[in-house]
């Protein structure tokens, strides 16, 4: 067991019927309702049984939405523990449902501002929350923040009261989990913990030798899975891994807030044209780091470190690659993509770039610090890279290796 912040983080399931001990009414079990057949989840029904403490189950659909947090409210009151197995939506549909039965929470969250970055207070939540990941990368299951869609928003809500009391990571929770899920995932976790590397401004740190570290071991794992058409048992728990510890302090100390500025153009992307949230960051990046690069010698050479730690592991894991990858930062990683399977983002079209834009200095931007040095013509410019910087043809897909759909769904 570790700690993340206040979060304790236990490897396995067994943990439960300790943590659902005590205290007075029953065990709230909430779950993805797309989740019927999970191991993980039928594993948490036998271990809270178990327990000896009554068992209430709320299903639940995948959205995730202010509204829908208010609907799930009402369920979640009366229990001595809430237990949410799912991913990253369903887990932020739960934080964020017990958030609001804060009156002051409620209010906030639901009032008119223009800032999309949304700050609640440290305030106790009225019943525990123990997070079961049923999807990787997302680290909803130890983080203190939740995206959520308002008044046709995606907005982001952070607060340390919304990170869970407890995290349990099951491979079983993962099994079967299809490929493009898995290749998301292990992206995500590569690029919340490297991107901060490649948008940093200041002297190189220690940090950063770790985040390049893990990103480089979650490169190398995503390869190996893709080479051998399976995501073991192992592969899986080790990216669980990777995608919380990106959450812990040895890799957030010396950062400034919102170096990694792609995360809300992306954001605002996905929402406007209903992508996979995943598939919009994704695709930005390779413009987002040629942006970086032409800043200034020191944002090249971030960059440039950057993508050299994540080529190196992905050339030593697969020295038969169908094709090598560019030195070129950008350039590498759209043929990294491609040869993942990473679906392509559509570039937008003309109403949607201004729309895009719009809401993106509306909501980020025209001196809110989260796009602080990107204006229109930047926000435009890396909206038409989606254009140019993708080959037109993988070289094989990743995402088609692992078919069975057991492990929870995210919606964009």
């Amino acid at each position: 067991m570790t700690l993340v912040n206040r979060c304790r983080v236990h490897r396995g399931l067994d943990a439960l019927p300790r943590l659902a001990a005590g205290g007075t009414g029953p065990v709230l079990l909430v779950h993805d309702a797309a989740l019927d057949g999970n191991p993980g989840l039928a594993a948490c029904h036998r271990l809270l049984a178990q327990s000896g403490a009554p068992v209430r189950v709320v299903p639940v659909p995948g959205a995730c939405s202010l509204d829908d947090a208010r609907a799930l409210a009402p369920r979640l009151t009366g229990g001595r523990l809430v237990v949410a197995v799912g991913g990253g939506s369903l887990l932020d549909t739960a934080k964020l449902a017990l958030a609001v039965a804060d009156p002051l929470v409620a209010r906030i969250l639901a009032a008119p501002q223009r800032s999309g970055w949304v700050l609640g207070p440290d305030r106790p939540r009225p019943v525990p929350l123990a997070a079961v990941p049923t999807t990787l990368g997302t680290a909803a299951e130890v983080s203190g923040i939740v995206s959520y869609v308002h008044q046709e928003q995606k907005r982001a809500f952070t607060s340390l009261a919304l990170q869970p009391e407890a995290a349990l990571l099951d491979a079983r929770c993962t099994e079967g989990l299809p490929g493009h899920l898995l290749v998301e995932g292990a992206l995500e976790l590569i690029l919340r913990g490297v991107g901060p590397v490649a948008g940093s401004t200041g002297p190189w740190t220690a940090a950063d030798e770790a985040a390049l570290g893990l990103g480089a071991e979650a490169a190398a794992l995503l390869t190996g899975i893709g080479a051998t058409g399976a995501a073991t048992a192992a592969e899986r728990t080790a990216l669980a891994e990777l995608s919380v510890a990106t959450q812990e302090a040895q890799l957030l100390q010396d950062r400034l807030p919102f170096t990694v500025k792609v995360w809300f153009l992306a954001n605002n992307l996905a929402h406007r044209l209903g992508l996979r949230k995943m598939t919009a960051l994704a695709n930005l990046v390779p413009g987002y780091w040629r942006h970086l690069a032409a800043r200034d010698a020191a944002g090249a050479d971030r960059v440039a470190r950057t993508w050299a730690a994540l080529r190196g592991a992905v050339l030593a894991a697969s020295p038969t690659a169908p094709a090598p990858l560019p030195a070129d930062p950008a350039e590498g990683f759209a043929a990294w993509l491609a040869l993942l399977g990473v679906t392509p983002a559509p570039a937008p079209a003309p109403a949607d770039t201004e729309a895009v834009v719009a809401s993106c200095l509306r909501m980020w931007g025209g001196g809110l610090p989260m796009l602080a040095g990107l204006g229109a013509a930047e926000l435009r410019l890396l909206l038409g890279d989606l254009r140019v910087l993708r080959p037109p043809t993988p070289a094989y897909r990743a995402g088609a290796l692992i078919t069975s759909h057991r492990g929870g769904r995210k919606t964009p």
